[in-house]
């Protein structure tokens, strides 16, 4: 379950705290870059360089300092989504996991002032790249196969078009003996149209739990209200009454549905 008030502090940090840029990831198809916060530590990247006696690695970085950051000027345009709201869907997606409670989306904000202009930041999640989803899936833990059952419900109810393997996480805090499922992309997502595109076609045939239909019931009632409202501060009106829709085709189903469309799966699968 989500810790709210923590949710609230990194949130409310990763809107106001000063930014550095350290880098772009290279295999990213939008401009994306890391980016360290420097609240807590006012050192600029060459000082921290000059007292390692070398070019500092991420590792050698607080993760509880580094977010991703995806600047809207940096977004590469696409013929089936509106030009400069990519970075938007990532932050409705963060909304609408909130509001289900299920902790999967790690915080992300909109940023008006960073370097490069408006744009979605994300906290860093320091993980392990071996653990992607096909890792996990044939690793078998229940407690990380639950969590990937609900990112199925996730993508359904999204509509994402881009759930890569390497789009799954697993966080491993030292204090706790099971890992958390984290996930990020959620730039190509709440189309109008069906997109749904995914490695999580594994789990079709499978009921629906409980849990998670209450959930998303509870977030059919938010969508009537301020949820509703959130979501459309960041997405088209005809958008959100279409996550709506989907909301209602979820809470119908039975089972998880078995691949279906053209393009059914992303590529690169990983």
């Amino acid at each position: 379950m989500t810790d709210t008030a923590a949710v609230h502090a990194t949130g409310d940090r990763l809107q106001q705290a000063p930014l550095e840029v350290l880098g772009r990831f290279a295999d990213a198809s939008n401009a994306t870059l890391l980016v360290r916060l420097t609240d807590r530590d006012p050192r600029g990247l060459d000082e921290v360089a000059e007292q390692l006696g070398r070019d500092p690695q991420v590792e050698d970085l607080e993760p509880a300092d580094l977010a991703v950051y995806k600047p809207q000027r940096g977004e590469r345009p696409l013929w089936d989504f509106p030009s400069g709201t990519l970075h938007r869907r990532e932050i409705a997606a963060g909304i609408l996991d909130g509001e289900l409670g299920w902790d999967l989306v790690p915080t992300t904000v909109l940023r008006t002032d960073a370097p490069y202009g408006v744009g979605s930041l994300q906290r860093f999640v320091a993980h392990d790249p071996e653990e992607h989803y096909f890792a996990l899936l044939e690793d078998g833990q229940p407690e990380l196969r639950a969590q990937l059952v609900a990112m199925v419900v996730f993508d359904l109810l999204i509509d994402n078009a881009d759930r890569k393997a390497g789009h799954v996480l697993v966080e491993r805090p030292q204090h706790e003996a099971v890992g958390h499922l984290r996930l990020v992309d959620h730039g190509v997502a709440f189309n109008v149209d069906r997109k749904l595109r995914t490695v999580g076609w594994d789990f079709a045939g499978e009921p629906v739990p409980g849990a998670l239909r209450g959930d998303v019931d509870r977030v059919r009632e938010g969508l009537a209200g301020d949820l509703g409202a959130r979501l459309g501060t960041l997405l088209a009106e005809e958008e959100v009454t279409r996550l709506t829709e989907r909301v209602e085709e979820v809470l119908a189903m039975e089972h998880l549905p078995p691949p279906s469309g053209p393009y059914p799966y992303p590529w690169p699968l990983l």
